[in-house]
């Protein structure tokens, strides 16, 4: 009987395995790196690629609606008048813009749409409920959602009249339809405040400013703000003109442009603060507490300026009425003017994703190229680019018991190649290089600047819904990582567990990838969430 069981066995091994081994790509890769953009640099000017991305600052935001789900057996008259009823509190707020019949990808940009109420009506019994996403037209992330709920009422109360709603038109009332059908009696809905904070939220975006002395003072287009470090200020979208003043010195001036959505971090570097840096410290979710050098600093996400060049121990602790926790304890080292960050990802579910766009740093200055967040990741190229990796890097990451898995998306979908790195302080890195069909293993030593393909593999079958995933696993107590492809270990390394790690999200100059290259992204530290999970119980 064994003997019909081993070719059984040998059979199911090969079916459920993700990837086969193939010959070898002859071809060496140099070494991403990251390339850290000039101290002090002012934000560029609109790229061309996002039209949200302002000169001049808008104070009306525009909007259309979308219709995402409408079960069967609406008729359209029904849908005409449940639009109305949810474009009357919107139209309070902003410029409303009907959508073209046939979809239209100009639509947006040619309207300068600022916000989408993307609609899914729900039916249940006589009451109907209409669920409102309130999303970025480029960058796809939620600025918020609402409910609004109608009781549907077949016949009026009286026979004799029948109940229809009218508008308030410029010159005269308006019936909102010759014959109503049917009426929608509405029953809940969001405040005229709730829905306000939606639409001012599509036109605003956030600011942080550090700088090598503490306590500088920061004014906005003329107003005193506060002083540096300053985190998050809720700006406008458009341009402002930040002011940096300290006593001695000179005023300092720098244009920014801020784009609804994001966050842009502004860096002020003094001449004579020759031995001082900025130290930023995350966690995800936030609110951990943070101790440096053994005295409380504050929660996460912690951020101060004017900091001694020198090392310092840092704590992440979670502190409760009786006792404290200590989640993760690492050294980081303060560098005359630069900002030193260091990122601990804790989420229970998920882990960081492309959500936490403050745990991301774009590899490049270059004007050619942009990765836009959040949400998704999105790779752009503008024209050419020079020798080099493209793309975005992770936060410090403290050398632990760590997670990272990435979700390609098909082969099919691919313009051009991506890699996918994992490197240390000491510059040792595994690089995964993913070109439409293959996947090939690179590993540079400290001192290698460009190394050879050590092996390669190919896709046995792509599964529509769940696409190709790489994953990243260390274990402290061997000093090794290892990487899967699927659900296969093809590889493991001794590694670094003295200094911190960044992961990267990158593509060549010579076949750059343009388009979303994940499907989904998940970094965490497995025993902390464990240690999360029995803290809450």
């Amino acid at each position: 009987m064994r003997y019909v069981y081993l070719p059984v066995l040998c059979f199911l091994v090969g079916y459920c395995s993700s990837v086969t081994k193939i010959e070898t790509l002859n071809r060496s890769f140099t070494k991403p790196k990251f390339v850290t953009p000039d101290l002090g640099e002012s934000e560029p000017l609109p790229s061309g690629r996002d039209y949200r991305e302002r000169l001049v600052n808008k104070s009306t935001p525009s909007f259309t609606l979308l219709w995402k789900q409408i079960p069967e057996g609406f008729s359209q008259s029904d849908i005409a008048l449940i639009e109305e009823k949810i474009l009357f509190p919107h139209s309070k707020l902003g410029v409303y813009q009907k959508a073209p019949i046939k979809q239209d990808p100009k639509f947006f940009e040619s309207n300068d749409i600022d916000l989408i109420l993307e609609l899914s009506l729900s039916k249940s019994v006589d009451r109907i409920a209409v669920d409102v996403q309130y999303k970025d037209p480029v960058l796809s992330q939620n600025f918020g959602k609402s409910v609004f709920v109608y009781q549907e009422e077949k016949e009026p109360k009286s026979k004799s009249t029948k109940s229809f709603d009218v508008f308030h038109g410029k010159k005269q009332l308006l019936p909102l339809t010759e014959f109503v059908p049917s009426y929608f009696l509405e029953v809940s809905s969001p405040s005229v405040d709730e829905l306000r904070n939606y639409f001012t939220a599509s036109l605003q975006g956030k600011v942080s400013v550090f700088s090598t002395s503490p306590g500088t003072i920061i004014y906005l287009d003329g107003v005193e703000v506060g002083k540096a470090p300053l985190l998050n200020y809720t700006l406008v979208n458009g341009k402002h003109t930040l002011s940096f003043a300290k006593p001695g010195k000179d005023q300092v001036k720098r244009n920014i442009l801020v784009r609804a959505g994001k966050t842009t971090r502004v860096f002020q570097e003094w001449n004579d603060d020759i031995s001082q840096g900025t130290v930023v410290v995350s966690s995800f979710p936030p609110g951990l507490d943070v101790v440096i050098d053994g005295q409380k600093k504050g929660k996460t996400q912690y951020a101060e300026s004017g900091v001694p060049y020198g090392s310092y121990p840092v704590q992440f602790i979670r502190t409760t009425s009786d006792s404290h926790f200590e989640y993760a304890k690492a050294g980081i080292k303060i560098r005359p003017k630069q900002i030193t960050s260091i990122a601990l990802p804790i989420s229970l579910e998920d882990g960081v994703g492309w959500e936490s766009e403050e745990f991301w740093n774009l590899s490049t200055p270059s004007p050619n190229f942009s990765a836009t967040f959040p949400g998704k990741l999105t790779f752009a190229k503008n024209k050419e680019l020079p020798k080099d990796w493209y793309g975005v890097f992770s936060e410090d990451l403290i050398p632990d018991y760590l997670e990272v898995e990435l979700i390609l998306d098909l082969k099919k979908e691919y313009n051009g190649a991506l890699g996918l790195s994992i490197h240390d302080h000491s510059q040792n890195s595994i690089l995964v290089y993913v070109d439409q069909t293959d996947f090939h293993i690179v590993k540079f030593s400290q001192s290698e600047s460009e190394a050879p393909v050590r092996s390669s593999y190919r896709w046995n079958k792509e599964d529509e819904l769940k696409g190709r995933s790489i994953k990243f696993t260390t274990d402290i107590e061997k000093k090794m990582i290892r990487l899967y492809l699927g659900n296969k270990m093809v590889e493991e390394f001794p590694w670094n567990f003295e200094t911190f790690w960044n992961i990267g999200v990158l593509t060549p100059h010579n076949a750059t990838l343009v388009g979303v290259p994940l499907r989904g992204l998940k970094i965490q530290y497995p025993d902390m969430v464990k240690f999360e999970q029995r803290f809450q119980k």
